[in-house]
């Protein structure tokens, strides 16, 4: 059973990629650069059928991470809750275990991490390589 659409969506949004058609990547009359999101559909288009419950367990994971992020904006505010005193620097570190699992899915994917999201950009995750 290949992934579903769903699943492909999922896993598109967890790497950073745009949600959008190749035609209507286009900002400003520039091409936005989406070069590396055919790799990602080819990549989820031929996975083998033995890591696909592998790929469904690490999106199941990095949805609890992100649903972790949102609901830990609550907590912005606390210093101390009672007798429980909130880790400083808690919203930080559910990003950067976000970021290490969106690392290992591109990884069981052999693709990239989108090197234009704000989300890897930030804690350095993708970086640009010169060529010359």
């Amino acid at each position: 059973m290949a992934l579903t659409d769903a699943e492909k969506e999922r896993a598109r949004h967890h790497l950073g990629y745009p949600q959008v058609q190749p035609a209507a990547s286009i900002q400003w009359g520039i091409p936005r650069p989406i070069q590396t999101a055919f790799l990602v559909e080819s990549a989820m288009n031929n996975i083998i059928a033995a890591a696909e419950p592998r790929v469904r367990s690490m999106l199941c994971t990095l949805d609890g991470l992100e649903t972790k992020l949102i609901e830990a904006q609550d907590y912005l505010v606390a210093q101390k809750l009672e007798d429980i005193t909130l880790r400083d620097g808690h919203p930080d570190l559910l990003e950067r275990e976000y970021q290490r699992w969106a690392g290992r899915l591109a990884d069981l994917l052999g693709v990239p991490l989108y090197a234009f999201s704000t989300k890897f950009r930030q804690a350095g995750t993708v970086s640009n390589v010169r060529v010359r």
